[in-house]
């Protein structure tokens, strides 16, 4: 399943970057760039170790393909700068899939927009960001607003490992954001792991 997962993930992101890069690279060049950073993403996945949750281990391995889409752009010579950027538009052209299919679940389901933004983070964290990789705490709160904080992410682990926590805050954990409005919500955070905190703390406001 992983591997069909992988899979998936290796063509439509072929499809994105090729959206994103046409507009700055000859066709020649973004070949290369992708059978160059398939080939890197080969050789980083050998030292990936097992998640306890196949969700936590799909994530670690797009973790791993993100840094070798990194590593192999700044060997480039490409600015950090202009890879994170590629990146995350990249990155958000996929990760739209995801969240635009987890939205329409909860259509399913209720009608509420809170109720909807309450199941949608639910379905988020049942997988693929699904405990014990990713250690969750949920905070009550008197309002609508669903709050809850990570206190472990084998991503920023992963990226930390690589020296590349900036390149995960301003790419990874910046998608968050985009995805709340997404979800018709405003996402408040202040700290994240990658960032150097203890944990990531989520507040996401229902728009009414």
């Amino acid at each position: 399943m992983l591997k069909i997962i992988l899979l998936w993930y290796k063509t439509v992101a072929a499809k994105a970057a090729t959206e994103v890069l046409t507009p700055n690279f000859e066709d020649i060049e973004i070949k290369a760039i992708l059978k160059g950073y398939w080939l890197r993403y080969n050789a980083l996945k050998r030292e990936i170790k097992k998640e306890p949750t196949f969700g936590g281990t799909l994530m670690v391995h797009l973790a791993a393909m993100s840094t070798a889409f990194y590593q192999e752009l700044t060997q480039r010579g490409i600015s950090n700068a202009k890879t994170t950027k590629y990146f995350y538009d990249i990155a958000w052209k996929v990760y739209k899939i995801m969240g635009k299919l987890s939205w329409n679940i909860t259509r399913l389901k209720y009608q509420s927009n809170a109720k909807r933004l309450k199941y949608a983070t639910e379905l988020f964290r049942a997988f693929p960001f699904s405990s014990p990789s990713y250690k969750w705490e949920n905070i009550l709160q008197p309002d609508s607003s669903v709050c809850f904080n990570c206190t472990k992410c084998p991503v920023a682990e992963y990226f930390e490992t690589k020296g590349l926590s900036e390149f995960c805050v301003n790419t990874w954990c910046a998608l968050d954001f985009p995805l709340a409005e997404m979800w018709n919500a405003k996402l408040e955070r202040t700290n994240s792991i990658a960032g150097g905190a203890k944990l990531c703390d989520f507040k996401w406001k229902p728009n009414n």
